[in-house]
């Protein structure tokens, strides 16, 4: 068993581990960097991603691959699933509490190895429903009298 090397912990390094510690938004590269930028306005694009990967490799951090539009990181490592909303983007953790039985047997047959599995929902958030009704229960606009008479 190959054993971790120890690396350093740079000033870099800790401002991308703490831009991202307490923070449920999963946020992408290009904002953790925007962020690490602000406190440290050298740092550059390539540093914040070597950084983010180097969390990933160390176990700080998690890499979620949602959909097309890239990586983005999560600071809570404990296992866990996500909803992702379809019309905003929002991305949530779910911790569910029933165990999900999933039979992955088929896949070690054909010479697979698990190491784990996470369930995505999509649908639409709380927020984006919640506008979705109120926008669905508003009553049609009504053109004025004086409107109607001259398209007459």
């Amino acid at each position: 068993m190959r054993r971790a090397a120890r690396k350093r912990t740079t000033r870099q390094l800790a401002q991308v581990l703490k831009a991202l510690q307490g923070d449920h938004t999963h946020p992408f590269a290009h904002e953790v960097y925007q962020r690490v930028h602000k406190k440290l306005p050298r740092i550059s694009l390539a540093t914040v991603y070597r950084n983010l990967h180097s969390l990933v490799d160390e176990g700080k951090i998690r890499t979620l691959l949602l959909d097309s539009q890239g990586a983005r990181f999560d600071p809570e490592t404990s296992q866990h699933d996500h909803f992702v909303c379809e019309r905003c983007g929002r991305v949530v953790d779910l911790f569910l509490r029933q165990a999900r039985p999933v039979d992955l047997s088929s896949l070690a047959k054909q010479g697979y190895v698990v190491t784990t599995h996470t369930l995505t929902v999509h649908g639409m958030c709380q927020v984006c429903a919640a506008r979705r009704t109120s926008r669905s229960q508003r009553p049609a606009r009504r053109l004025r009298k004086d409107r109607c008479a001259r398209q007459r």
